[in-house]
């Protein structure tokens, strides 16, 4: 019988959103080739389920549903993993902004700081005098919902179904006057967009703003080129900088 091994190679690390410790494995060969397909494939659904489906595989003692966790926690918790798996460092290639030379730039992940996460947010909008709305972060099956937009959309369009996806998927619920609580998981997509397309532009934008204000996992690199001497910088920011 050939051997089996790794079984207990367990590291712990904290989810960012709750403070919770959780202890997780390495991934392995089989689980690295999938990713690799699906990162060839670019395909941002699949290469999101791919994100989920590995840290969920990798984690030892977690309950629940890993895609219910915000895209901030899978972020941190996939590179995490990938530290203890490829190694504590990853070599990339960056190109100056002045010259366009390209040089390579080791990439330590330990220097990679989880986000940071407000004690206190304002996650309660006041729209009228009458409505309110209970904004949350999203959770990662949100984003990959917002990957979903029909091929024959233009870019403009894309672009609009995108910050209407990011603010639906924000919101926890609406309240009316003082007792009602409008739970908008009873409605569809179209139903929402039609709701906020009566906001003034105004309203609208306490929305978004609390959309960009959402924790994201960033890194800023710094370099020197090594061709013309000019001092560098770049954020790296979410899903597609860190894991492609």
């Amino acid at each position: 019988m050939l051997p089996k091994f790794n079984d207990s190679m367990n590291y712990s690390m904290v989810i960012p959103s709750s403070g919770k410790e959780v202890k997780f494995r390495p991934y392995l060969v089989k689980e690295e080739k999938i990713m690799m397909m699906a990162m060839e494939s670019n395909d941002a659904k699949m290469i999101l389920d791919t994100i989920a489906n590995t840290v969920e595989s990798c984690l030892v003692d977690f309950t629940g549903s890993v895609k219910s966790l915000t895209t901030f926690d899978i972020e941190y918790m996939f590179l995490q993993i990938r530290s203890k798996s490829v190694g504590e460092s990853v070599e990339l290639s960056v190109s100056c902004k002045e010259c366009n030379n390209q040089q390579p730039h080791v990439l330590e992940f330990d220097a990679i700081k989880p986000p940071v996460v407000p004690k206190k947010n304002k996650n309660i909008i006041q729209i009228t005098d009458s409505i309110k709305i209970k904004m949350k972060y999203p959770s990662y099956i949100d984003l990959i919902d917002m990957t979903q937009n029909p091929d024959t959309m233009s870019e403009n369009e894309k672009t609009m179904s995108n910050i209407f996806s990011a603010c639906i998927s924000c919101i926890d619920y609406i309240m009316v006057g003082d007792d009602e609580k409008i739970d908008i998981s009873e409605y569809s997509y179209e139903e929402m967009v039609e709701f906020l397309e009566q906001f003034t532009t105004s309203q609208f934008n306490l929305l978004k703003e609390f959309v960009a204000s959402v924790p994201n996992l960033e890194h800023t690199i710094e370099w020197k080129c090594s061709s013309c001497g000019h001092e560098n910088s770049v954020s790296m920011r979410g899903t597609t900088d860190f894991f492609q």
